[in-house]
């Protein structure tokens, strides 16, 4: 159950979706950015769009908040994700000023100004604590090697009557 510290932008899930819907990627699930799958698919997704940016962000990392024990319908999916080019998981007693004061170079900020105006112009880029309850939980396709639960489904409720012919 992290914390992080992040460094980057905020992205609204209704951008998410339009993004990935336009975009054609079958392997992103909008409403779960980290599963590896996911993260793999956006981040190559964004280095065919912005090559020049991307070149220049390569810790770029996808991150979502979750609190596990909030059942509540809107828990599902959250508002946003974080798009961001620092990411620190916090222990106890993390000093967070020295890993703010730590900052970001000068091309990473720039690039990350870059990105933010192309997927959300005009939001803040800045610090943010993000709490994730549940980083493993299911986002979406699998790949064809794993297995996938089988469900039941109505075979065997109904019993098969034997034909005439039989």
């Amino acid at each position: 159950m992290p914390v992080y510290i992040v460094h980057g932008f905020r992205w609204p899930r209704p951008l998410i979706r339009v993004h990935v819907v336009l975009n054609n990627l079958d392997d992103a699930s909008p409403e779960w950015l980290m599963s590896p799958e996911c993260q793999a698919c956006m981040l190559l997704n964004f280095q065919k769009l912005f090559p020049s940016i991307m070149a220049r962000l390569p810790n770029l990392r996808l991150i979502e908040q979750h609190d596990e024990k909030d059942e509540s319908a809107s828990a599902i999916s959250q508002p946003y994700a974080f798009i961001a080019d620092k990411v620190t998981v916090c222990g106890l007693s993390e000093d967070v000023g020295k890993i703010m004061g730590e900052g970001t170079t000068a091309p990473v900020w720039d690039a990350m100004i870059q990105l933010r105006d192309k997927l959300v112009p005009g939001e803040k880029l800045g610090w943010y604590v993000v709490y994730n309850g549940d980083v493993e939980r299911d986002g979406g396709p699998r790949s064809d090697s794993e297995e996938r639960p089988r469900s039941a489904g109505l075979k065997g409720l109904f019993k098969r009557k034997p034909s005439k012919d039989s």
